[in-house]
Parts: structure tokens; C-alpha cells; sequence
């Protein structure tokens, strides 16, 4: 096998890393002609209660639904086997709920929020500059696409994000968006850590937030490229 496939468990190839195994979300055609694939990190935690974000996929493992996040082939290690049924489907579901894809699809107003953190939180819709690891060491500029149900948690330490970037290329144009000037990659999501942002709006010249269409369109192509209908 060249590349992973859709709904199947691996090892993670991160020896440091806490998570134990992924579970890839992307459609096959992305993870054949792209460098990595959105995944799903599963981890042993065997004391934890599943929930709609926390998977179980058996006794030990939970697969973390608010950590999706885009991972290079080289860190995806040895096939395990297809994810059982029940879990591959509430993956889905709950990354559907966190990424918010049927209310960003209506363009509904969001409901008021449960529980509000008293800091700085990121707030879906809005753009930043973040530095993220995963791309390198200069601040690149991201939109918020998590729930706001979830940003806004005092536990919250994470939220995820797509990239603003300046190019098109051949190769992904099936899952890019434009939006102004600029374009968002749909197959590409970060899992970027709330202390990474830069809090002010960007400056002059850049967006600021989606606009209510561009997130819609964003939604529409994630739910087909991540596999969430």
C-alpha cells in the first residue's frame, strides 16, 4: 500500500507522541495525490467516558475528535485494520459537530454559548495569524472553524484552523475555496494551540473573518473531503 486509505486504523509513527494510533478521514483520491491526511487521533485511555467528542473504538482506545487535524504520511505507521463500524461512524458525527459543518452550511445563527472563558478565546468565523508547528516557524494566517461550544471552554486548549493561502496549485484544485485574493486548501485542518494566536485582528490589508458564503463553501467541501456525509 502507497498511501493510507480512508476509515482505516494505523499506528502513529510519533514515538513522543501521547496518541497511539490514527484513523484517517480524508477520501482516498486526496490521500493518493497529497502528502498527508486528515486524522483522527486515537488514544489509550481506558479510564476515559466516551462522549459525542471522545470516541471508543474498544475498551482502551478513544479516538479525540477535537484534535483532527491534517498529519504527513511519514507519521502514519503500520496498518492495523478497518475501524469497527459503530466507532468510524461516530468519529464522523463527532467531527461533523466539532467543526460545526451543518450549521455552517445554513448559515444559521449559532446558539448562545454554554460556558464562556474569561481570556482571549478564538472565535469561529474570525482570522488570525498563529505560528504552527506543523508548517514552520513564521506566523501563517488561519481561519477558526471549530465550534464556538468548544473554543469557548476554560479547558479548551486547542482549536481548529484552515490556511489562508496566496496560491492555487493544479493538483487540489477539487478542494480549494477562494476567497478574495486568497484560497483555503479543504483537506488541510490544523489543530493549532490557543497561546499560538496572535489575539489582535490582523492588519490592514488582510481579512479579518469569513463571511458567512465563504464558510458555508468551506463546510460544503469538508463534509465531502473528510468523509462526514
Amino acid at each position: 500500500m502507497s498511501h493510507p486509505l480512508r476509515g482505516q486504523l494505523y499506528e502513529l509513527n510519533i514515538p513522543s507522541a501521547e496518541a497511539t494510533h490514527v484513523v484517517v478521514l480524508t477520501e482516498d483520491v486526496w490521500n493518493a495525490q497529497m502528502s498527508d491526511s486528515v486524522v483522527v487521533p486515537v488514544y489509550r485511555w481506558p479510564d476515559a467516558s466516551p462522549s459525542l467528542l471522545l470516541v471508543a473504538l474498544d475498551e482502551d482506545l478513544r479516538g479525540n475528535c477535537t484534535r483532527v487535524q491534517s498529519m504527513g504520511h511519514e507519521f502514519i505507521g503500520n496498518w492495523v485494520g478497518s475501524c469497527p463500524d459503530e466507532p468510524w461512524v461516530r468519529i464522523r458525527v463527532g467531527v461533523r459537530k466539532f467543526l460545526d459543518v451543518d450549521r455552517r452550511i445554513a448559515k444559521t445563527p449559532p446558539p448562545p454559548l454554554r460556558v464562556l472563558r474569561s481570556d482571549w478565546w478564538p472565535h469561529q468565523n474570525r482570522i488570525h495569524f498563529a505560528t504552527n508547528t506543523a508548517i514552520g516557524p513564521s506566523d501563517k494566517l488561519y481561519a477558526i472553524i471549530s465550534d464556538n461550544d468548544w473554543n469557548s471552554l476554560p479547558e479548551a486548549l486547542t482549536a481548529a484552523v484552515v490556511r489562508l493561502t496566496s496560491k492555487t496549485k493544479r493538483q487540489r484544485l477539487r478542494w480549494e475555496v477562494p476567497l478574495g485574493s486568497s484560497f483555503v486548501v479543504t483537506g488541510d485542518i490544523y489543530s493549532v494551540p490557543v497561546v499560538a494566536f496572535e489575539q489582535k485582528p490582523p492588519r490592514t490589508g488582510y481579512p479579518t473573518a469569513l463571511t458567512d458564503d465563504e464558510s458555508a463553501a468551506i463546510a460544503v467541501k469538508q463534509r465531502s473531503t473528510l468523509s462526514l456525509s
